[in-house]
């Protein structure tokens, strides 16, 4: 077994603890920084080839599951989060900042790795994909209104331009995808689905760790603040997950099991990178807080996953 076969074997577990890796090595964080979009990029290629064309095409026939899934992820959860903030005085506790990022996080389109962690779980990953890719392109049209409207934050950003940049970031993976593919075969990506999910996590660990700059010394400063968000940003993702599961329980278990988890595991670094002068520094703490429970529930609740979506 090759080193990424086993990577990819030990994906849950590895991810688990690498995402304390950015915390213990806040300079290579700082180093690794330029590294985010890039990686988000490549983390979308290798989701695109995990997954046969005829679940694609299988899943975009199913308009029934997909678009209650988006219409959930996009509509109704930001309202969700809105209320949760003034219910729960978010403000009050931990800053505007912070409110406004709960906000952000629950209008977020799907994350783009989220394919990929629904496969490596045994969840619908062709479900998941178009999720992700139609919340992804339609965010731009939702997303500036509904934030305008329930905060009042202005995105400084046109919604041509955000879906410009959507498209641009779908467009060269699908690319890189489909040239792979044609090149390697569908046999030879078959035969070598361990290796692929390795690769991917490695990409998974170099953005958990660039994102993470910075956390340490905000954990230094303020250690009970830092470990109180903590908290907030697992018990926002496990919540949602638990309404979308409730709410999806109509199409099935493994499609609902899969709602959950794409409603729990958000994109917010492609709104903050679009427009980062819209955002409090705050905003930025929380998303890279938000890699404890992208990377840790996995691991944690694998055998939860797999029961409820079988």
């Amino acid at each position: 077994m090759t080193a990424l076969a086993w990577i990819g074997k030990h994906a849950t577990v590895l991810l688990a603890l690498g995402v304390f890796l950015g915390l213990a090595l806040p300079d290579l964080a700082t180093l690794a920084r330029p590294l985010l979009v890039p990686a988000i990029v490549v983390m979308l290629v290798f989701s695109l080839l995990r997954l046969e064309p005829a679940a694609i095409l299988g899943a975009a026939r199913r308009p029934g599951q997909v678009l209650p899934v988006v219409g959930f992820v996009l509509m109704l959860s930001p309202a969700l989060g809105y209320a949760a903030v003034a219910g729960f005085q978010i403000e009050a506790w931990f800053g505007p900042g912070v409110a406004v990022a709960v906000v952000v996080w629950t209008a977020s389109p799907p994350l783009v790795s989220v394919t990929a962690l629904a496969t490596i779980l045994g969840l619908d990953g062709a479900l998941a994909l178009m999720a992700m890719t139609l919340g992804g392109l339609l965010m731009p049209l939702t997303l500036p209104p509904l934030i305008l409207g329930l905060i009042g934050l202005d995105l400084q950003i046109g919604v041509g331009e955000l879906m410009l940049r959507l498209l641009a970031l779908l467009v060269v993976a699908a690319v890189a995808a489909a040239a792979i593919r044609a090149t390697a075969g569908a046999r030879w990506i078959q035969d070598h689905a361990a290796p692929i999910d390795g690769a991917f996590v490695l990409t998974m660990l170099i953005f958990a760790v660039a994102v993470m700059d910075g956390v340490t010394a905000a954990a230094i400063a303020d250690p009970a603040r830092v470990a109180g968000l903590v908290a907030l940003v697992f018990a926002v993702s496990l919540s949602l997950q638990a309404v979308a599961f409730v709410v999806f329980l109509w199409a099935g278990r493994p499609a609902a099991t899969t709602a959950a988890l794409i409603a729990g595991n958000r994109n917010m670094a492609i709104v903050l990178g679009a427009a980062p002068a819209a955002f409090d520094p705050d905003a930025f703490l929380y998303l890279a807080l938000l890699q404890f429970p992208i990377y840790l529930l996995p691991a944690l609740l694998r055998p939860v996953y797999r029961r409820l979506g079988s």
